[in-house]
């Protein structure tokens, strides 16, 4: 017997950009400052590799609703099931469910960080996979930092594209 899995969910559609949003000439990613400090506590604390998942909202374009203009970093859910080395990290499928739980009205998973203690701040082959295969909408963004460094990046979309972050008062 075969079983063949197929995806017949309505697609995810993002609102476009509310007025008095400034619109951005590229995609932006927004952190609030508490989903940070949450984030950047969660990584300390380790020696290993360790992440979570990001909760938040992502806006497309007044002119273009498929392109991606802003997603807005609300929350990060630690994968508390989780092992982590120095090089590689595996996160148990209860942060999904962690995740969906914390959810906001308007809000959606809009992506994941992990970190890579005193290796740099870089998305890895192997992060390139992760991104692609659970991280796949154009608005899904992956964050590696690297606590000890203190150095950080943001990738955008399936192709792990580079992106900037922006301070959130703007």
């Amino acid at each position: 017997m075969t079983i063949k899995w197929t995806d017949r969910s309505e697609p995810l559609h993002m609102p476009v950009l509310p007025a008095g949003v400034e619109q951005a000439e590229v995609a932006e990613v927004r952190i609030d400052p508490q989903a940070e400090a949450g984030v950047l506590a969660h990584l300390a604390g380790h020696d290993t590799e360790a992440g979570g998942l990001l909760l938040g909202e992502a806006y497309a374009r007044r002119d273009d609703v498929t392109s991606v203009a802003l997603i807005r970093v609300r929350a990060g859910i630690a994968a508390a099931d989780s092992t982590g080395t120095a090089f590689s990290l595996a996160m148990g499928s209860s942060v999904w469910r962690d995740a969906q739980a914390a959810l906001q009205p308007g809000w959606r998973i809009v992506g994941w960080y992990h970190s890579h203690p005193g290796l740099g701040a870089f998305f890895s082959g192997t992060d390139r996979r992760t991104q692609r295969a659970f991280f796949a909408h154009p608005w899904s963004i992956g964050w590696v930092i690297d606590p000890i460094r203190g150095e950080q990046a943001w990738f955008l979309g399936p192709d792990s594209e580079p992106i900037e972050r922006v301070d959130p008062d703007r």
